[in-house]
Formats: structure tokens, C-alpha cells, sequence
């Protein structure tokens, strides 16, 4: 204990609080001094699960837990250079506290000021898979009223006492920014949780998705916070049986036809959705064909043609599904705006069945839409500064085209999915540049 005590003393953590990169460059090049400025939290790693058996004693154990919590943990996470300046070591020394019973009041306030910190969502996706969700698990375990708070800061769209003007734009932007980081920070506590976790408040969930999806382009907050609330179901059909959702299939089968359609300029009710929140819609049908679950087989036939006329449609036949409907009318816009289309768009076969370049691992199933824009990108399209119409073109016409024929052959195929993958991309999204 007093060695930990003179270390803190005479090693102030300033050393832990700057952004990592150049520290962890130069040490690569053997500089040592650099690297003894991180090489703290390797020992207590290594030390914090024996504690037990070096102090014995829980109140010493107690008294080690808040000094390290106090003098460390506190001072990385509240740091100017957050998220820039965490470590996995670092955050492996957080996990090992969350785990421990003494430190339970020591570590929870600095996680959730950590998480409701505006920059959280900057933070590699690797280290929020790999460490912060464990962390959030422990912090639903140990706090069963997060989630319900949480909901309860959603406030209602509302119209009434809304001015022109600047401050007018001001407040709308500043009430969609707040939403839109609730729902992320909702759909990680999801994720972060056991199955089935989170069903006693679903019916909660239901009223606050009711209540969104009213927004408009001019209430506050608006219609722009579409594309984290589809974010959010998807961590939902991740986390949760298909039995527990049965109250939100209605809701969700309604809202999925109207995004989707909503990808056609004359559709009606398409300035409710900008691009961002057309393409999570689509993420979330692409999610849904690759889970297959038993109460969506019973309403995919509305949106994906999933019989043999998926792959070999007969002369003549028009037609029938939501997705070949709307792919069909985005291919009318394609001829009509005179749009050049790069080869992963125009593709006719390929995405998302089984190891090649969109597909991922041999042998599974997965969403497909992620790797049609990887390939885009690829091949130079800039997909993040597409409007609404060429993204509309561009991204989701192929995908749509494509979908019913992929479903079909991952079906008979007797494909098992790949859910790493599935979180993986929802992670991406959630983390993506500019989301904090």
C-alpha cells in the first residue's frame, strides 16, 4: 500500500492522460522512457487479481481499489485527450475493478460520465468491443435503472413554440444531437447485456419508438433521429428473442415498408427520411434476412421475394416484393438522371453468399450491405458525401436487387449465421466518424 502510494505521489498519471499513439510509437522504436511511462498498468493488471492473497485484509483491499480508482482511472477518463488517451491495458485494469466487489461504489460514477461524455463514440471499435462492453455490462448489472433513465431523457417531438430563423435551427440541431446519443448509448447497454436482458421495458421502449417516429423534419427533435432508432432495433433483434418482440412487429413491419419506399423520390412521406436513416433501414431488413428468425419468415415475403423466382423470375412476371419494386424504380432513375454506375454497383451476382469479398467466412451468412459500400469505396466512391438520391442509385439500388436472390441461396444453402460479424457492423455504425 505504500509503495502504490509513493508511486502515485513521485508518477503523476499526466503521463496516462495524453493520447497514446506517439507514446506507443517511440516506445516501438526503443525508447525506453516512453515505454516506462505505461509500463504501471501492466503490474497492477498482473497484481489486482491477487490482491486477496498479498493484503488479505478487505478493508487494506478496499483501500488499494480506491486509490487506484481515485489517482488513475478518474484522472484517464476525465483527460482532455478522451478517448485518444485509452489503452487496452488501461481498460483492462478498468474491467478487473468492475469485476471486483470492493471497488463497486469506486468505479461506477467515472464509467458513466465516461459514457454520457460526447467523445465516447470516437473511440476505436475494437476497444469498445473487446473491453468497454464487458465494462457496460457490469454497469447494468450493478445499476438496473440505467437503461429506464435513459429512456425517461427522450422527450417527445413537439412543434408548439417553434421560431424561424437561426435559433430556431440551433435548438432543432441541439435537441437531434442529444436524442440521437441517447438511442447509441441505449443500443450499446443492449448489446453489452445478456440475451433478454432488457425485456421488462420493452413496453417502455414501444411507447418512446411510437413517440420518434411522429418527429418531422421541422419538430424538435426532428425526423433525422430515424437512422439511430433503427440502430437501436437492430441491437434489439440481436439481444432479444423473437418471442419478446412480438409487440413491435406491427410497428416495425409498418416503418420498414415506409423507409424503404422512401428510398423513391415520389414516394410518399420521403422527406421524412434522409439518406442516413434509408440506409440503417435497410441494414435493419438486411439483418432480419440474415437472422430468418420464425416471426419474420412469416411477413418476408411483403418485402423479399424468397422463392425460386428470386433467381430465375419468369418472363412477364412483374414485380411482387417491396425491395424488386423499389430497385426497379431506382433503375428508372438511374437511366433518367444519365448516372455512370462503378462496377460493384452493377454487379450482378456475388454479394454477401458465401467467403468472397462481401460475404466474409465460409460457410456463414451475414448482412451484406456493409460490404457493397466497403466495395464501393474501393473502387474511390466517397458513399458519406452522397445525397440522399445518388446514395439512393449508387448503394441501395444494387442491394435490393440483390437481397432476394441472396436470401434464397443462404436459405437453401442451410447456412448458419454469422453473428460476430453482425455485431461488428452495428459497432461501426454507432462508432463511425463524426457520431460523437
Amino acid at each position: 500500500m505504500r509503495l502504490l502510494t509513493a508511486t502515485f505521489t513521485t508518477r503523476p498519471t499526466g503521463l496516462l492522460q495524453e493520447s497514446q499513439p506517439k507514446t506507443l510509437t517511440t516506445a516501438a522504436f526503443g525508447d525506453t522512457s516512453s515505454k516506462r511511462s505505461v509500463d504501471l498498468l501492466p503490474i497492477l493488471n498482473a497484481l489486482l487479481p491477487k490482491l486477496p492473497l498479498i493484503l488479505v485484509d478487505t478493508d487494506r483491499i478496499g483501500n488499494v481499489i480506491t486509490s487506484i480508482a481515485a489517482n488513475l482511472i478518474g484522472p484517464v477518463l476525465r483527460a482532455k485527450s478522451f478517448p485518444d488517451n485509452l489503452t487496452a491495458d488501461f481498460l483492462s485494469l478498468l474491467q478487473q475493478l468492475t469485476r471486483t466487489s470492493q471497488a463497486a461504489k469506486t468505479w461506477r460514477k467515472d464509467v458513466l460520465d465516461a459514457l454520457a461524455d460526447l467523445r465516447f463514440f470516437a473511440t476505436p471499435v475494437t476497444l469498445i468491443k473487446t473491453h468497454w462492453l464487458p465494462i457496460i455490462a457490469q454497469l447494468n448489472t450493478q445499476d438496473k435503472s440505467l437503461f429506464p433513465d435513459l429512456l425517461s431523457r427522450i422527450s417527445a417531438p413537439t412543434t408548439a413554440g417553434i421560431m424561424f430563423g437561426v435559433g430556431a435551427t440551433s435548438a432543432r440541431l441541439e435537441a437531434d444531437r442529444r436524442t440521437q446519443l441517447i438511442l447509441r448509448r441505449l443500443a450499446l447497454l443492449v448489446l453489452a447485456a445478456a440475451q433478454d436482458t432488457f425485456t421488462p421495458h420493452l413496453p417502455l421502449l414501444e411507447d418512446k419508438f411510437v413517440e420518434l417516429l411522429t418527429a418531422t423534419p421541422a419538430s424538435s427533435p426532428s425526423s433525422a433521429t430515424r437512422a439511430e432508432l433503427f440502430m437501436l432495433l437492430c441491437a434489439l433483434l440481436l439481444r432479444t428473442s423473437p418471442i419478446h418482440l412480438a409487440p413491435l412487429w406491427p410497428l416495425l413491419h409498418a416503418e420498414l415498408g415506409t423507409a424503404i419506399a422512401a428510398a423513391l423520390p415520389s414516394s410518399e412521406g420521403a422527406e421524412k427520411y434522409n439518406g442516413d436513416s434509408v440506409v440503417q433501414a435497410c441494414k435493419v431488413l438486411d439483418l432480419l434476412v440474415a437472422l430468418e428468425g420464425d416471426e419474420w419468415q412469416l411477413r418476408e415475403w411483403t418485402f423479399v421475394t424468397d422463392t425460386i423466382d428470386a433467381v430465375y423470375r419468369p418472363p412477364g412476371l412483374s414485380a411482387s416484393a417491396l425491395v424488386e419494386e423499389v430497385a426497379e424504380g431506382l433503375g428508372a432513375e438511374v437511366e433518367r438522371l444519365g448516372i455512370s454506375l462503378t462496377p460493384a454497383a452493377v454487379s450482378a451476382g456475388g454479394f454477401g453468399g458465401v467467403g468472397n469479398e462481401y460475404g466474409g467466412a465460409e460457410g456463414k451468412r451475414r448482412p451484406i450491405l456493409d460490404g457493397m459500400i466497403k466495395a464501393l469505396r474501393m473502387e474511390g466512391v466517397h458513399v458519406e458525401g452522397l445525397g440522399k438520391q445518388e446514395l439512393a442509385v449508387r448503394v441501395l439500388r444494387p442491394f435490393l436487387g440483390q437481397l432476394g436472390i441472396v436470401a434464397f441461396e443462404a436459405t437453401y444453402g442451410m447456412l448458419e449465421i454469422d453473428l460476430e460479424a453482425c455485431l461488428d457492423s452495428l459497432l461501426e455504425d454507432l462508432c463511425e466518424e463524426g457520431a460523437a
